[in-house]
């Protein structure tokens, strides 16, 4: 099966000020192999999307007759268009303007003025995830179009949804490793926590084997976070922590694709429920968590509590157990509380081995 190559991607650019569409464009032509076009207002961008499908939108909120986030909620009405990621760039910096961006569609937020390493590295990471996703998209038509083969096709196409799938944890694992200096060795971990949790909670084979792939994506939500939130040292503001919590939502909208198996999105959107319902931000309880959740929100807190962060030191692993156990239905499902303490000593080698 020949894929046919992907050609440049084309990027467009909307803002009201000629100035700001020149300065972008510039950058992006010098460092990306990249097509440009260029938008002054919302009508012509949704005049443009009837003919010229970009695979990326840069989007200023401040204009003139439709604003930013009008188009991003009538580019999402459109079924060619709902596809295409937006990344808002906008000299808005209040925590309620972002919190609406991603309600209405977007991605990605980039305040001005930018740092231009940043925005470069911010495109990529959403060009690539694009790609992979319209690949395997193209993909699965082709392979549909071969019903007749079906034995050979179910085995294809699994094959093709695991490479993919792994290709597409990689690009959101950097894009996380970029964001947040914390991240590279603690999403490993919990990988690993969560297959071991999995395992001895009575899980299947192919349950625990998808577990270990997706659990890294736990907090992929957070490269919509600025880091002013998420590096701050000290205690959140009620308003910052309203904002840390959308990164379950963003984690839920970056991975919301029919193609995603559901237990990626299932895992960044739980994570933070809570046993007795108390948790974020859906409120639910029980075993109306999905399993998968459950086990990475054991596992991150372990791995939260027992590493240093900006905000406090590492707890020693007998308080960690201690707070754990106490927690024991309440935030935690019991029986993979349970599941934690007949393999403890496991956990403790993984979390030696990735230090």
């Amino acid at each position: 099966m020949v894929i046919p190559a992907k050609i440049q991607n084309k990027i467009l650019i909307v803002d009201d000020i000629a100035q700001n569409r020149r300065l972008l464009a510039e950058l992006l032509v010098q460092s990306l192999d990249c097509q440009i076009r260029m938008a002054a207002n919302g009508a012509a961008v949704l005049d443009m999307i009837e003919h010229d499908l970009p695979d990326l939108i840069l989007l200023d909120i401040m204009m003139p007759g439709i604003d930013g986030f009008q188009v991003s909620r009538l580019l999402q009405d459109k079924q060619q268009a709902r596809e295409i990621p937006i990344i808002f760039i906008t000299a808005k910096t209040d925590v309620e303007s972002k919190v609406e961006a991603f309600r209405n569609g977007g991605v990605d937020y980039v305040t001005k003025p930018f740092n231009k390493d940043e925005l470069l590295a911010r495109v990529k990471a959403q060009l690539r995830l694009k790609n992979l996703q319209d690949e395997l998209r193209q993909k699965n038509r082709m392979l549909a179009d071969r019903e007749e083969h079906l034995s050979h096709l179910v085995d294809e196409k699994t094959r093709t949804i695991e490479k993919m799938s792994l290709g597409l944890v990689t690009v959101l694992e950097n894009a996380n490793l970029a964001n947040d200096d914390e991240t590279g060795n603690h999403i490993r971990r919990v990988s690993e926590y969560a297959t071991l949790l999995a395992d001895t909670y009575g899980a299947d084979r192919t349950f625990v084997k998808r577990i270990r792939l997706y659990a890294s994506l736990h907090d992929v939500g957070k490269v919509g976070i600025a880091d002013a939130i998420l590096k701050k040292p000290g205690n959140y503001t009620l308003e910052e922590f309203e904002a840390m919590k959308q990164h379950v939502v963003i984690g839920h909208r970056m991975l919301d694709n029919a193609e995603i198996d559901p237990m990626a999105r299932n895992i960044a959107y739980f994570h933070h429920e809570k046993w007795d319902g108390s948790g974020y931000v859906n409120g639910l309880s029980g075993e109306a968590i999905p399993l998968e959740a459950r086990i990475v929100a054991l596992a991150d807190v372990f791995d939260a509590l027992t590493t240093v962060r900006v905000y406090k030191e590492a707890f020693p692993v007998s308080e960690a157990e201690r707070i754990i156990l106490a927690e024991k239905g309440s935030h935690f499902d019991p029986r993979v509380v349970e599941a934690y303490f007949k393999r403890k000593e496991e956990f403790l080698r993984i979390k030696e081995l990735l230090a």
